[in-house]
């Protein structure tokens, strides 16, 4: 009930009232920027994979020329998408010494439809172009062309550069872009909703806990609060994590123990009894009557108390007891 009581004062404290709300904006700042730039991190990484591109090299200079080349174009996430697909060209003579040839490209579909994609002088330009392709295997086609208008495999003669590449994601670009702000959504609603569930767990554990497990809790969180930076702790706050048992006896230990409950529930009940400790009458029955020997006259020096340990050792006998064994 004390520590109840000392809670509520500590509510009532305008200043604590303020740190814990400075804390709490200062934590939910913190989630806030934390769910914003996974929102932003999520969209930015979505944009750069619907721009990926799959490159294909079908020719490439000072190798010998691919005349039929199979394009497979996948059906991504079995929808049937027709898969944007940019072809780049570049034809030119071996050497200086060899004939201007006419060169052409050709395209065919998986349903054997076929089409000319350009056709022009090997000293020409190639220009890019840009197709949309059903899935499955399509076939392009270079081929240079004789005076007769007959098709011929590619002659030594030329030397051509070809590249197609296929942009896989680009058709699920806005889907993309709707699944990754509904994650960003999920992942704000999950961490507030995690973060509610360990509050509340952390809660019935407090109340569950036993009286003296909380006095702990309270003087190791004053402790952790003032080694962060927090206001610092006085002396008595740190009384809970001596050791004891190398400077006193159990009993003592256990004496205070039981004065210190004690004081807490008089406080709580409002009882004004004074304490009485049972042991320690039942103690001073069996010691019977003391007197004052020892405890008049002038202060005698004695040199072979140095320290605080020697006097304690004096106090508590355990001299008298180590000269008895010497």
């Amino acid at each position: 009930m004390n520590l109840v009581h000392e809670a509520m004062s500590r509510e009532s404290n305008p200043e604590g009232k303020k740190k814990n709300k400075k804390d709490e904006k200062s934590n939910a700042r913190t989630r806030f920027i934390a769910t914003l730039v996974t929102w932003l991190l999520l969209n930015l990484i979505w944009l750069q994979a619907s721009q990926a591109i799959a490159v294909n090299e079908v020719n490439e200079h000072g190798r010998e020329i691919n005349g039929n080349y199979v394009l497979d174009v996948p059906n991504m996430m079995k929808m049937d998408r027709e898969i944007p697909v940019d072809l780049s060209c570049d034809f030119q003579p071996k050497n200086s010494t060899v004939p201007v040839v006419w060169v052409r490209i050709q395209h065919e579909t998986p349903d054997g439809e076929n089409s000319i994609v350009w056709e022009g002088n090997s000293t020409d330009d190639c220009p890019d172009f840009a197709f949309s392709l059903t899935p499955g295997k399509h076939s392009f086609y270079t081929t240079v062309v004789q005076e007769d208008g007959a098709d011929l495999y590619p002659s030594r003669n030329l030397s051509a550069e070809m590249e197609l590449g296929m942009h896989l994601w680009e058709p699920f670009r806005i889907e993309g872009f709707v699944a990754a702000n509904l994650l960003g959504l999920f992942l704000g609603i999950a961490d507030r909703a995690i973060r509610g569930i360990i509050r509340r767990r952390r809660e019935a554990l407090i109340r569950n806990m036993p009286l003296h497990k909380l006095r702990q809790k309270e003087e190791w969180e004053q402790l952790s609060h003032s080694m962060a930076g927090g206001e610092a702790v006085e002396v008595e706050d740190l009384v809970g994590f001596q050791e004891h048992g190398a400077d006193e006896s159990m009993e003592m230990q256990r004496r205070r123990m039981r004065e210190q409950f004690s004081a807490q529930s008089v406080e709580a009940d409002g009882d004004t009894d004074t304490f009485v400790d049972d042991d320690a009458i039942d103690q001073d029955d069996e010691l019977g009557p003391g007197t004052t020997e020892g405890l008049t006259g002038a202060v005698k020096e004695d040199r072979s108390i140095r320290t605080v340990g020697d006097l304690w050792r004096r106090i508590s006998g355990n001299e008298d007891k180590k000269k008895r064994k010497r």
